[in-house]
């Protein structure tokens, strides 16, 4: 009956996808074609076109889940917290006006920054934007809290061996400013010395010590400028994530922690 028909080749590419879900740090093409039991040309093309939404991601001839279902996971589990989260920004910004000030969420290894505010300008979300991991303040902040599994969720995604060297040098010193953000509990990177635009965050951990999110600010230094802002900066990062974590309390409850 009209109506009543499937369209065989989405049902092919969610296959696809649940295959991919499956596998332990994706697959090659030759091992996709015969699990699915397709052609070639045909696995091609699904896969081409799924990655050319983010639900796959090719690295190096390898597929893997992409970024999209984890953010399309991650929306339908967001609800309550992201409504405190923009409400954390908009506070945010009230105390830095002249700064842009955003919120981030850890996401299938990704920083995905859910809400941006900008000077004089109304509040956006921008779900698919993600930041640098390894250069970016609440991107360190992420590294810095991840669990083990997402640090690898994140080194398959961003290879510090082709991205993080180049900031960093070597693991040992990357790590080595990790364990100084745990000890203080906000991040001020190393390329903020002497220059004209600078970044800090503050990480949103649960009651258990799991991170949820970040809270950051970008600034403008003017040249000369006698007074440091930095530590107003900290401040009201620290005040705005004290209101999102009170806020946050009565919803956690009866939520899932989301996984990175």
């Amino acid at each position: 009956m009209p109506g009543n028909e499937l369209v065989q080749s989405l049902g092919r590419g969610l296959d696809l996808l649940c295959l991919l879900a499956r596998s332990d740090g994706g697959m090659r093409m030759p091992e996709i074609v015969k699990a699915a039991g397709l052609k070639q040309p045909t696995a091609h093309n699904l896969l081409r076109t799924l990655a050319s939404r983010g639900f796959v991601a090719n690295d190096g001839g390898i597929y893997r889940i992409g970024p999209t279902v984890h953010i399309v996971a991650a929306e339908a589990a967001s609800g309550a917290f992201l409504k405190q989260a923009e409400e954390a920004v908009r506070h945010l910004g009230r105390l830095l006006p002249e700064a842009i000030v955003s919120f981030c969420e850890p996401v299938g290894g990704e920083v995905l920054v859910r809400f941006h505010l900008f000077p004089e300008r109304s509040l956006m979300q921008r779900g698919e934007q993600v930041f640098d991991p390894y250069h970016s303040a609440s991107g360190l902040a992420f590294l810095a809290y991840a669990d083990p599994e997402t640090r690898r969720s994140v080194q398959l995604r961003h290879p510090f061996e082709l991205e993080g060297v180049r900031v960093w040098r070597n693991e040992a010193k990357l790590e080595k400013f990790l364990k100084e953000v745990r000890a203080r509990g906000y991040v001020l990177p190393p390329s903020n010395t002497n220059a004209k635009f600078r970044v800090a965050a503050r990480p949103n951990l649960s009651e258990s010590g799991k991170l949820l999110g970040a809270l950051g600010a970008a600034w403008h230094v003017a040249p000369n400028a006698k007074e440091d802002i930095t530590e107003k900066v900290l401040a009201a990062l620290k005040e705005a994530s004290a209101v999102l974590n009170a806020d946050s309390k009565g919803s956690r409850g009866s939520r899932k922690e989301r996984g990175a």
